[in-house]
């Protein structure tokens, strides 16, 4: 008499579906975090790209700053920078990419629809109807909490000064300017301090034509 073929029990069948269902969701939770870790890794990249960006476009602009008067006063001075703690104008070239030539170009904060804020940077034209906006302004830098400029330059009898919170000598250009920004995000934002080539001024035909 042949024996009959032993099958599984119910209580077996159980145990295996418990092992695998556990499998499953061990493998999903691996998965889910896999992702987690790519998507994180790509908004630190996309985020290092946009640091990156804008701290090459200010730190150029800034450096390029030329003593080009786009602005005169009650008294006919001739404006060639303006330094806030908040925000600056100056006139420098744009990368030939950008057209090239001349701009002022204006560094400020604006609020964005995130309750943050984002670092904009707008163009203008100089000519003898006055400034004339060229094209669009362009965010440089979405989502800070805020940033903080300052200048280093020469005073009235040719001393060096310290850091201060506004260009007080708007006729001439500062010989650094400091940008400390805090930005929203992974990646901070380092003190960055550009010093400006062409920061030697203006002599008075040149502040007052």
């Amino acid at each position: 008499m042949k024996a009959r073929p032993r099958g599984f029990t119910l209580l077996e069948v159980l145990v295996a579906l418990s092992l695998l269902g556990l499998l499953m969701v061990l493998i999903a939770s691996a998965l889910t975090a896999s992702n987690r870790t790519q998507d994180l890794g790509e908004r630190y990249s996309n985020r290092l790209n946009e640091v990156r960006s804008a701290q090459d476009f200010l730190r150029n602009s800034a450096q390029q700053a030329y003593p080009e008067v786009f602005l005169h006063d009650a008294a006919n001075l001739g404006q060639v920078f303006e330094g806030e703690p908040q925000q600056m104008r100056f006139v420098a070239p744009l990368p030939p990419r950008l057209a090239g030539g001349l701009q002022l170009q204006a560094f400020s904060l604006v609020a964005n629809s995130y309750g943050s804020k984002d670092l904009q940077v707008a163009f203008f034209q100089i000519d003898t109807q006055g400034l004339r906006a060229w094209g669009e302004p362009q965010i440089l830098l979405p989502h800070l909490d805020s940033w903080q400029l300052s200048y280093r330059g020469l005073d009235e009898r040719s001393q060096p000064t310290g850091w201060l919170p506004r260009w007080p000598w708007p006729e001439r250009l500062p010989l650094a300017i400091r940008v400390e920004l805090q930005a929203r995000g992974p990646i901070p934002w380092p003190p960055l301090v550009v010093a400006l080539r062409m920061s030697q001024g203006l002599d008075d035909a040149q502040v007052s034509r």
